[in-house]
């Protein structure tokens, strides 16, 4: 018999996107009803009875919190799970505290969202025998119990044969997957766009030269682990494998394996990224570009990763907007590599940053106390020379195209649209008054391709045509 859920949300397309992120009934739990209001979901609730219920925080008539309260006093048993886009502890200790089982945020992750309902289905006794928690899960989650159910599983799939087999893991980034051409391999999905593999040590040389000679064209990039025989080993290894599996976006090469690439500390890299900090202080721009030119080097001349270059970013970002680096640290490999393609993309991008906002005599950068829309704020600042729609940032940062723009109002006080407007014509001032090409290329620099709507907009904001401050600042 399947377990009873009931999905709360003020915003109908939050609980349709909750409906259809995970397969619930793999979990043993079915759906059985929806609401759009904490006063709808109480007297549905009634009705339904369900054993679960996800419910937002922040609604009209009723909030999350009360909707807890009174659903305690129902005379059936109901588990509540809060989800909300808001990352306060006050928040989450209330709810907790009121007698939540779990805090989820929005925008969803469906291995969070997986594992509560893990949780929950042995805290409700669930009667469904074919129920499996998966590998990744498995793996995520570290424990006694969890390593003798991998062994089995690993067992099962004939990628365990013997106590002392030793393994490998492999991480394949792109939307088609590797082919499992022999026993002794098995496959678990960590995305739309990223598997990981575990295969038989014996067989790495094998499945490297296979994966290079048929491996799908789509396929970005392939990164092995070296080889280990404790399964605790299993998440390191993992993680090992999606950093080389990433580094075509530094090198270029499909193919990395462990064993060709020597540990590198970052100590030097470190060392250069503390100057581009001191020039920004000092508002040095030639200082900076050199330090970021001497980290570009650092990567042609030793065995920096895709990781290495994150943290370029974040570093050079941080230090850009005032943040401390655990605010900035949002960005995924998959991120970094959609937005720049390559590492020199990349470092292009971080160098015109430096050059706008150490030559510019404007504000400072906009900031809030969200960190997600930090975080799209500083997207947004590398990339407005860009036609960047709010389907652009859903793919980016794996939420709802509706929810950005209705957090980005609220946090930022006006409309994306108006935001990048902003900065494209401050940006457009300041190349008026140092260049001498025309209006139309200043235009397309930053990414107004039609010159009559550029000059249109530029008036609108600043009182005057383009032609017009140009005389007037020369």
């Amino acid at each position: 018999m399947m377990h009873k859920v009931f999905l709360v949300d003020d915003e109908s397309w939050v609980v349709e996107s909750l409906k259809d992120l995970v397969d619930w009934g793999s979990y043993g739990f079915e759906v059985v009803g929806q609401a759009y209001s904490g006063m709808a979901a109480l007297e549905a609730i009634a009705e339904v009875k369900p054993d679960v219920v996800f419910t937002d925080i922040r609604m009209p008539e009723m909030n999350g919190l009360e909707l807890i309260q009174r659903g305690k006093a129902f005379p059936f048993p109901i588990q509540f799970v809060i989800v909300s886009g808001y990352a306060e502890f006050a928040y989450a200790q209330k709810a907790i505290s009121q007698g939540a089982v779990a805090y989820c945020l929005k925008p969803f992750d469906e291995v969070e969202i997986s594992s509560v309902l893990a949780r929950l289905s042995k805290q409700l006794g669930a009667a469904k025998p074919a129920f499996e928690p998966s590998l990744i899960h498995l793996i995520d989650e570290p424990s006694l119990e969890n390593e003798w159910l991998i062994r089995d599983r690993l067992k099962r799939d004939g990628v365990l044969e013997q106590g002392g087999d030793s393994l490998i893991a492999v991480i394949s980034v792109g939307p088609e997957e590797l082919p499992l051409w022999a026993q002794g391999m098995t496959r678990m999905k960590m995305g739309a766009a990223k598997t990981a593999y575990l295969v038989q040590a014996r067989l790495a040389a094998a499945a490297r030269h296979e994966w290079e000679r048929n491996r799908p064209r789509s396929m970005l990039g392939i990164g092995m682990s070296d080889s280990f025989n404790d399964l605790q080993e299993i998440k390191r290894a993992i993680e090992n494998a999606d950093v080389l599996a990433h580094h075509y976006f530094v090198s270029g090469e499909v193919v990395a394996v462990n064993t060709s690439m020597q540990p590198e500390s970052g100590a030097e890299l470190n060392e250069w990224l503390l100057q581009v900090s001191y020039a920004i202080q000092e508002r040095n721009l030639d200082s900076a570009l050199y330090a970021m030119d001497k980290i570009g080097g650092l990567f042609v001349d030793s065995s920096l990763t895709v990781k290495h270059a994150l943290k370029v970013y974040h570093m050079t970002v941080s230090f850009l907007f005032g943040l401390g680096e655990t605010e900035s640290m949002l960005y995924s490999y998959e991120q970094l590599v959609k937005s720049f393609n390559r590492l020199s993309v990349m470092l292009s991008e971080l160098k015109l940053l430096l050059t706008k906002y150490l030559t510019s005599t404007g504000a400072a950068p906009v900031e809030t106390k969200n960190p997600t829309v930090n975080s799209i704020l500083q997207y947004v600042a590398l990339n407005f020379r860009r036609d960047i729609s709010l389907q652009d940032l859903s793919e980016q940062f794996f939420m709802n195209p509706s929810y950005i723009s209705q957090l980005f109002k609220k946090e930022v006080g006006e409309t994306l649209t108006t935001h990048m407007a902003k900065l494209r014509i401050a940006y457009a001032c300041e190349l008026l008054d140092s260049e001498a090409g025309s209006i139309q290329d200043i235009a397309e620099k930053i990414g107004y391709h039609d010159y009559f709507y550029f000059t249109r907009i530029f008036k609108k904001m600043t009182g005057k045509t383009p032609t017009q401050y140009r005389e007037k600042h020369s």
